[in-house]
């Protein structure tokens, strides 16, 4: 190991905003020579409860809510802010401006109770690229459109017509809720950050664009769905903006850094009255925003490419809130696409202390609990050379990626569950690396 130096460099997050919280996990990689990125990602618990209880008669709301949602339809601004007052109007406005920056077709506003029975909203929209499983694969959201939701807490005032929101917060901080944002675009990636950070945005949009590229291409070369043709993400220089964004008004899960994160979104959870037909609904996750931090700085080509892998992962196949999959499924596929991409050197599967661990531990190398530890990395590793070993043995890696978001199974041998892709066979083939 003393040619290794470990750091965190990247995250995979799912946002439960209506509640607050976050799911977070990290993991640690090797500084040199550098692999590439890494991130994490863990489950929401069983049921749902951070999700907000969503009437589909809009006849049981105030009438100002179709209004709203009209208005958002038509994009008309000024009809929907003047269902705000003050500050809250302040508040809607700057979201408006921001996020039409980045773009959208549809967006939407929910009236919800929160899980204590305050007021609560669900506002969301389809940001930039939009994002579609597609049909044909089996999956319950083909067709449907995938959005990007989020919780804020509300107060309002008045009834029918008359109803006012009159505050409104974020349950989770976005960039675009706390002032203006810069917002730089390419044929397949959207890159925005804070407006005094404009030069950094402009400094790494065509980095961001050149992994686009490399993502939408490798998913395709290993046979998999593209849900969408393009990524929106974010980008600071500012390490105290980056853990805001990243865990709220929390501390830290883990006293880890990281450079980057992938975070699926919320989607409306029922039908509603308010919403277009093809809205995506459900408790599962939604469409994902990426964000990289200054962490990233000496390796934005790598940490993009892992995050747009994570993106176009849980677009084709959204994650439901029962499911609690091995976390090796995703980081092990994101890995694995770092290695196809080209960014990242399929050498590092050959790296002793990779061949050393995976001929003594088996899958337990890349166990959730090996993939918390301070040499996680080595499990990140050992779990993307699982893909690539099936990539090499007349397997399909994109297969175990969808298969094993809903598996039963605890580990990616048994999600696969064929004889010719045992443990012992990888064990195999990694000890001639």
């Amino acid at each position: 190991m003393s040619a290794l130096r470990t750091r965190i460099i990247a995250l995979a997050a799912t946002a439960a905003v209506v509640a607050g919280s976050a799911v977070t996990a990290l993991v640690a990689w090797p500084a040199s020579p550098p692999p590439g990125p890494a991130a994490d990602f863990e489950t929401p618990p069983d049921g749902a409860p951070w999700l907000p209880e969503v009437v589909s008669d809009a006849a049981q709301y105030p009438a100002a809510w179709g209004s709203m949602n009209e208005a958002l339809r038509a994009k008309d601004r000024e009809t929907f802010l003047s269902y705000a007052e003050g500050d809250a109007r302040e508040q809607l406005a700057l979201w408006w401006d921001n996020t039409t920056k980045i773009g959208w077709a549809t967006a939407y506003i929910l009236p919800a109770t929160g899980p204590d029975g305050e007021e609560a909203a669900l506002l969301g929209a389809g940001l930039g690229f939009e994002q579609r499983p597609v049909r044909g694969g089996g999956n319950a959201d083909a067709g449907y459109r995938l959005t990007h939701g989020f919780g804020y807490d509300i107060t309002t005032s008045g009834d029918g017509e008359d109803m006012r929101i009159t505050s409104i917060e974020p349950q989770a901080p976005m960039p675009w809720d706390e002032g203006e944002i810069h917002v730089a675009r390419r044929e397949h990636v959207v890159l925005y950050g804070m407006a005094d950070e404009r030069d950094v945005v402009e400094a790494n949009v065509d980095v961001a664009e050149e992994a686009a590229r490399l993502a939408l291409a490798t998913i395709t070369d290993v046979g998999g769905e593209t849900p969408m043709v393009g990524f929106v993400s974010g980008i600071t220089d500012d390490a105290e903006r980056m853990h805001r964004w990243e865990y709220g008004d929390g501390g830290a899960e883990w006293e880890m850094e990281v450079a980057g994160y992938a975070q699926p979104a919320l989607r409306p959870p029922a039908r509603s009255d308010f919403l277009e037909d093809d809205i995506a609904t459900g408790d599962e996750t939604s469409a994902v925003l990426m964000m990289l931090g200054p962490l990233s700085a000496d390796q934005r080509l790598e940490t993009f490419l892992h995050e747009f892998a994570h993106g176009l992962h849980f677009a084709a196949a959204p994650l439901p809130s029962h499911a609690q999959p091995p976390t090796a499924v995703f980081e092990g596929f994101a890995v694995y696409a770092e290695v196809a991409s080209g960014v990242a050197p399929r050498e590092m599967f050959g790296y002793p202390e990779v061949t050393d661990a995976i001929a003594r531990e088996g899958i337990a190398t890349f166990s959730d609990e090996n993939l918390r530890d301070e040499d996680a990395w080595i499990g990140y590793v050992a779990a993307g050379s699982y893909f690539a070993f099936l990539a090499d043995t007349w397997g399909d890696p994109w297969q175990l990626a969808i298969d094993g978001i809903d598996a039963s199974e605890p580990d990616l041998v048994g999600i696969v569950g064929d004889e010719r892709f045992s443990e012992a066979a990888w064990q195999a083939w990694i000890a001639t690396r």
